[in-house]
Order: structure tokens, then C-alpha cells, then sequence
């Protein structure tokens, strides 16, 4: 009798175990520089079966600029540039001198999402993500791929995330975030639209239709939630503006740090008029000093911002960055730059979203996975249930 109590015992333990609940699981998967209007094409059945059993924003809006380095710090923090200080792939900083594509994760001025989930004891992994290279004040990932290599394809990455997924419940993540090519170096170099950015599109749709696919087999969508996000979208460009050179002719002394579509130029105090005089009258250029810089822009950061703000708008590009076909970076009222929202999965009802901002994803991922926001930040979380 004792040995049948003993068995049972045992047999329930097991059984209990077998049968628990996993915990909540999140994974985002952002796409590189695809436009919200790739959900006019029904060939891409991985996203329509998303939008079906999901969830897809009419588009999500990004930060302003719409590069890839503010818009993935916003996705990852919850706030605009002017909060976590990254205000375009480089800059300048009165302080701490040039950024340019760094990996130090210190230069953000709150800490991404990651680092509250570990803060929290919730593993998270990444593979390539601005801001994860490094520890932000000496806490990141549980599970990070470092430094960035752009030559690492997808294929590489769904297989690490699958891994991820596999492990046991103890050293598993619950958080697993990964940057995908997407669209955006073919669409800078063609334009926005061409065959070979749909046969990049159909590849993305077919990696992403994989992932779906292995999350099947496993049986996991009841613990499982996916976003795929995208940073920015794209617009034809043919007019470049050559501000050194103007600079030259202006024969001002200035520190340039120059974006695509808004540049910052940092001046001695007595030079601040002459230049906003000089600059106001070019054409395609709009001017601002620093104190009358708009404040829905959210990029008047105490160390990073000019003096004077130089904007200017499609199809026009200030043209440090070459001559491409394709450019983002502007104001994100403009269509354009309207990036991609899908969700599915744990806890996510299917019903068609309106406009989603990219500050929102943060604090959505932070209700579903239960972590507590100790700072107050910009986004909001989405109701998806």
C-alpha cells in the first residue's frame, strides 16, 4: 500500500507538470523599413493570416525623425526621442561628443524594455536590437547576439529564437526580440517601389509564414504572443540639398549634425541670428531656433539638440547621405512614413486596429507580460483583448 500512495504521488507530480500552464511569452520581430501599405498585398499570406487572426493597425506612426535609431529606441522604451535622448542613427552631444551607430547602450536615458523585464526576474533575449549590444547601467539581456552583423540572415535568427522558445521553463525568455532586414536597403537604393523590394517582401513574408509555422508545431500560441512592427516606411527622393555647402557660403562657424530630412547645427551664441537669417531663406528648408522648435516634434533634448533646427520634406533630403532613389526620415504625418503593426497570438482578440504609435508597443508588451513601468513614459497600452 505505501508503494501504490508512493506511485500515485508520483504520478500526479507528473502529471501537474505536464499539464501546467507556460507563462506568458512575447515575441517582436521588427522589419526594416516596410511601408504600412503592404497590407494591400494579399500575397502575403503570412501577414494576412495575421491581420485575420490577429490583430493590424491601420499603420503605426513613428517618431519624428523616422530613422532607425530613434524609431526602434521608442519601440523598446516607451517614450519620444526627446525623453531617451536618441534623436537619429548619429548626432551630436555638448556633453558626451559624437554618436554615430554606437553600440553603448548608456547613451540611452531610459532603460528599454528588456532591462525592466530583468530588473523584474523575467529573462528576455535579443538578437540585434539598437540599444542591446551593451549593458544599459550594468543590467541586459538575459540572452543577446553581439555586435550587429548585417551578413546574419533571418534564417539564422528564427532558428535562435526557436531555441529560445525550446528551453526549459526556468532558463527560458519571456521576452525575445529581433531586427529583420526588411525592405529598407533595397528601397533606398531603387526607391520605394520596385520588383526587386516585392521579392524582398515575398522572402520576409516567407521567413515570417516559417516562425508562424514552428510555433504551430509546438502548440504554443496559448502563451505565445507575436508582434511584427516595422520602424519606418519609405519615399522617393530627388532633390539634394547640400548643407556644408550652404554652411560654406554662409561663412558661419557651426558643428553640423546632419539627418536626412532635419539637421542640427550648434553655434556660438553671437552667430545664432545671422544663421537663422541665412538658412530661413533657402528654398526647401525650414528653419527653427531651438526654443520655438514645435513641441509635437518631441526632439528638444537638453545636450543633443541645435541651436538651429534645419527640416526640410520630401522629395527633397539633405544630402550628406548620398544621392538614393529612397529616403525616410520626415515628419511622421506624412503617409509614407507610416510603418506596420501586426499582432497575434496569447491574449489578443482579432479585430481591426485604427492609427498606433510606435511609443504604444512598450507598455503592451509590459501588460501582457506582467512588468511594471517605474518611470512614467509617452505610450500607452493597447487594448487587444
Amino acid at each position: 500500500m505505501p508503494f501504490l500512495k508512493s506511485a500515485l504521488l508520483c504520478l500526479l507530480v507528473v502529471s501537474a507538470g505536464v499539464f501546467a500552464e507556460k507563462e506568458s511569452t512575447v515575441i517582436v520581430i521588427s522589419m526594416d523599413g516596410v511601408r504600412h501599405d503592404i497590407s494591400e498585398n494579399n500575397d502575403l499570406d503570412a501577414f494576412k493570416r495575421m491581420e485575420k487572426n490577429g490583430v493590424r493597425a491601420e499603420y503605426l506612426i513613428p517618431v519624428y525623425q523616422s530613422t532607425t535609431y530613434p524609431a526602434h529606441v521608442s519601440l523598446a522604451t516607451g517614450v519620444y526621442p526627446d525623453k531617451h535622448g536618441i534623436l537619429h542613427n548619429s548626432f551630436f552631444d555638448k556633453v558626451k561628443g559624437r554618436f554615430s551607430y554606437d553600440a553603448d547602450a548608456n547613451w540611452l536615458d531610459v532603460p528599454p524594455i528588456w532591462v525592466l523585464a530583468e530588473q523584474q526576474n523575467i529573462r528576455s533575449a535579443v538578437f540585434f536590437w539598437v540599444g542591446s549590444e551593451t549593458n544599459w547601467n550594468n543590467i541586459g539581456a538575459s540572452y543577446r547576439k553581439a555586435p550587429f552583423d548585417a551578413s546574419i540572415k533571418e534564417e539564422v535568427k528564427i532558428e535562435q529564437i526557436l531555441n529560445w522558445l525550446d528551453m526549459n521553463d526556468e532558463q527560458r525568455p519571456r521576452l525575445i526580440m529581433s531586427y529583420w532586414d526588411g525592405t529598407d536597403e533595397l528601397a533606398h537604393q531603387q526607391g520605394p517601389i520596385s520588383d526587386d523590394i516585392s521579392q524582398q517582401m515575398a522572402r520576409q513574408n516567407k521567413l515570417l509564414t516559417s516562425l508562424l509555422s514552428e510555433i504551430d508545431k509546438r502548440e504554443a500560441w496559448d502563451y505565445v504572443t507575436i508582434f511584427v512592427v516595422s520602424d519606418h516606411g519609405m519615399t522617393a527622393v530627388n532633390n539634394y540639398i547640400n548643407l556644408k555647402g550652404l554652411l560654406y557660403e554662409s561663412r558661419i562657424a557651426a558643428r553640423l549634425s546632419e539627418g536626412p530630412a532635419v539637421s542640427h547645427l550648434f553655434l556660438k551664441e553671437e552667430d545664432v541670428d545671422n544663421a537663422f537669417q541665412f538658412f530661413k531663406s533657402q528654398p526647401h528648408i525650414i528653419a527653427f531656433k531651438k526654443e520655438d522648435l514645435p513641441e509635437t516634434w518631441r526632439m528638444n533634448h537638453p545636450t543633443r539638440t541645435g541651436d538651429i533646427i534645419l527640416a526640410t520634406e520630401a522629395p527633397n533630403m539633405f544630402s550628406s547621405y548620398g544621392r538614393p532613389n529612397g529616403m525616410h526620415g520626415y515628419s511622421p504625418d506624412m503617409n509614407d512614413m507610416h510603418a506596420i503593426f501586426y499582432g497575434m497570438g496569447a491574449g489578443i482578440k482579432p479585430q481591426q486596429l485604427g492609427p498606433v504609435h510606435q511609443v504604444d508597443l512598450m507598455p503592451t508588451i509590459s501588460k501582457i507580460l506582467g512588468i511594471k513601468i517605474p518611470h512614467a513614459i509617452d505610450g500607452k497600452a493597447l487594448d487587444l483583448n
